[in-house]
């Protein structure tokens, strides 16, 4: 009965590589300053290729061969698009620590999020997968009005209804219902009762010590600060967004496309390793080709380098690198975070999930975050 698209589950593998190989991102051409010596000599000999060919070694790449980028001196930013992103982003990370009330009284509006039971029948019938119940899931589900999740009706018939109280609801599925072919343009009865509405708190001192603690060494655990960080961490988004659709990416090195690839495509195959299905048999059931399959991995792999080329174009004009100390600040974090002891095990994890290893992964991670530091700096915030 929710609406899922298609090609949903595709998307949620390809998305797995996105915290590590997503926008912005760059690319490894600031290399750690911890390779070896005959690392660095092949580094140095690479470099004396001439990178007018898209096989150019990924170390050796001169993104200003690939990329025009737009001016970045002003960038001009509305006030209000940046105050709206950093509301969004904070009601996103309050909801996200699973902190909320269970509000058992009211009626339900648009824009309520309430937790819901279901059962659904069609012709008198229980239908697979049309139900929600204490039995097969305590929990409930979490459903926000207007977020058409679930068949068109459902969701605008909820509003109006009495928290707490159990309704029949009158839906007709769609004529095209991919989920279920045999469900397609029948009428059927959902019986919901509303648990409770969900209301997460408001960002508070209190709050923030108890969720969000040291966020950050630069800034206090407070609401204030708090806010703050988030602030100009949606502005320096805004601008890299800003300054990659005022640049062109002219062409891919073929090395590094190939590497990007990669990393969109190893989560996929991983993902369904470990549920015992195989890539033909999952394109099978999606009436994918191979090459449906190998055209949307080039697509998603460009986009991702659209922004990521731009990063490092610019981190190559301004002479952005990443220091050892850097390097290894941010490896022991992540050692940490993974619950591991050594760099090894880290690139063990990263390259059985995305296909890469971990000096990648983290130089990536620097350099884009020193771009956006530095284009902070260069920020106008206009009424509009």
């Amino acid at each position: 009965m929710r609406k899922y698209s298609k090609f949903l589950a595709l998307l949620l593998c390809t998305a797995m590589a996105l915290p590590f190989t997503g926008c912005g991102l760059s690319s490894s051409s600031n290399s750690s300053s911890n390779s070896s010596s005959q690392d660095s000599s092949e580094n140095s000999a690479t470099k004396t290729k001439e990178p007018d060919s898209n096989s150019v070694d990924i170390e050796s790449i001169k993104y200003s061969d690939y990329v025009a980028i737009g001016d970045y001196s002003v960038i001009s930013l509305a006030k209000d698009d940046i105050d709206n992103k950093t509301t969004e982003t904070i009601t996103s990370n309050i909801k996200q620590t699973g902190d909320f009330n269970k509000v058992k009284k009211g009626t339900v509006k648009s824009g309520d999020t309430i937790n819901i039971y279901y059962v659904g029948k069609v012709d008198g019938k229980e239908f697979n997968g049309g139900s929600c119940t204490k039995e097969n899931q305590p929990d409930g589900y979490n459903l926000k009005i207007g977020s058409n999740a679930f068949i068109d009706g459902f969701e605008d018939a909820l509003i109006g209804k009495k928290v707490g109280k159990t309704y029949d609801i009158d839906v007709t599925f769609p004529e095209e219902y991919g989920n279920n072919t045999e469900l397609e343009g029948k009428p059927a009865v959902f019986t919901v009762t509303i648990n409770y509405k969900v209301v997460y708190p408001e960002l508070s001192d209190g709050f923030v010590k108890s969720n969000f603690k040291d966020f950050d060494s630069d800034y206090k655990n407070t609401a204030k600060d708090y806010n703050k960080y988030i602030r100009n961490d949606v502005t320096a988004d805004l601008a890299v967004n800003y300054i990659c659709s005022n640049s062109t990416v002219n062409d891919y090195p073929e090395a590094l496309l190939e590497e990007v690839k990669t990393q969109y495509r190893t989560p996929v195959t991983y993902y369904l390793e470990q549920n015992n299905v195989s890539l033909d048999d999952y394109l099978a059931s999606q009436n994918w080709t191979s090459e449906d399959f190998e055209n949307q991995i080039e697509t998603s792999a460009k986009n991702d380098l659209n922004q990521r080329m731009v990063i490092n174009a610019i981190a190559e004009k301004e002479n952005i690198t990443v220091s050892e100390d850097e390097f290894k600040e941010a490896l022991d974090k992540y050692i940490k975070e993974f619950s591991l002891s050594s760099q090894e095990d880290l690139d063990k994890l990263f390259d059985q999930y995305y296909g890469t290893t971990s000096e990648k992964i983290i130089n990536n991670e620097i350099v884009y975050n020193k771009v956006k530091e530095f284009l902070l700096n260069n920020i106008e915030e206009t009424s509009k």
